[in-house]
Order: structure tokens, then C-alpha cells, then sequence
């Protein structure tokens, strides 16, 4: 009788409890849940990366003909490619105040020139656009 009882203990020591079960699962529901939401948002970030990366190319491929295959002459130019992506292409004189040399204007100086190229497209129903700027050096004036 005594080995009959020791026996019904051990069994029922050996499994879980309702309540233990019941918590396992909540946890595993919360885990899994932020788990779910962090991967929903890692998705999305890179379908905006991948949605972006046509534009910049076409950005940064006008931003670098400037003064190579296109001339470094003061003006704005646009246009757009197949894809839809619109690009604006602004090249003016840069002047700095706060430089104390000589001016771009005297003669055997280069002048300075800022380009900014600005692509629009759009993404989902919504407009996006970006810009890229920089500076360049143009021809040097003879003295």
C-alpha cells in the first residue's frame, strides 16, 4: 500500500500543471507577437531601401557628367528617364564669404562652382524626391 501511494505521488509530480502550462503559452504569445511586429517592420524598411536605390543611381550618375561629359556652365537643365524618374540638374557660382583669398573672379584663379541635382519619382501614391549637392572646380580664368 505504501508503494502504491509513493508511486501516485511521483506521477503526479512528474507533469505540469494547468496554470504552468497556461503561462508558457502567454509567454510564447507575447514573444512571438514582437517578434512578428519587429520582422514586419524590418520588411518594410528594406522595401523603402530597395524602392530608393533607382533614384539615388540617377542622381549621383548626373551629379557625376557634371564637368566630365556635361560642361560646368551656370544654368539649370531637367529631365526624366524611362522609369518615370524626373531630375533637375543646377549648377551656379559659389561664392564664399568667409574666404579671405583671392577672388574666383581674378585672373589664373578657378572658379568654383556649386551642382545640386534633385530626382523626383513617386512611391506608393506619394511624391518623394532627394537631392545631392556638391562643389566643382571649373576652368581657371587666364590672366
Amino acid at each position: 500500500m505504501r508503494a502504491d501511494a509513493a508511486r501516485r505521488r511521483r506521477a503526479r509530480a512528474a507533469g505540469f500543471s494547468l496554470l504552468e502550462v497556461v503561462v508558457a503559452l502567454a509567454l510564447l504569445g507575447l514573444i512571438l507577437a514582437v517578434l512578428g511586429d519587429s520582422l514586419r517592420t524590418g520588411l518594410g524598411s528594406a522595401a523603402r531601401a530597395a524602392a530608393i536605390e533607382p533614384p539615388l543611381a540617377v542622381a549621383e550618375a548626373k551629379l557625376a557628367a557634371v564637368g566630365v561629359t556635361e560642361p560646368l556652365i551656370a544654368g539649370t537643365t531637367s529631365g526624366a528617364d524611362a522609369r518615370g524618374i524626373a531630375w533637375r540638374l543646377e549648377v551656379d557660382a559659389f561664392h564664399d564669404d568667409d574666404f579671405d583669398g583671392p577672388s574666383s573672379d581674378a585672373p589664373g584663379v578657378p572658379k568654383l562652382f556649386r551642382v545640386r541635382v534633385t530626382v523626383t519619382w513617386n512611391q506608393g501614391g506619394a511624391a518623394r524626391s532627394l537631392s545631392l549637392e556638391s562643389l566643382r572646380l571649373g576652368s581657371v580664368t587666364p590672366p
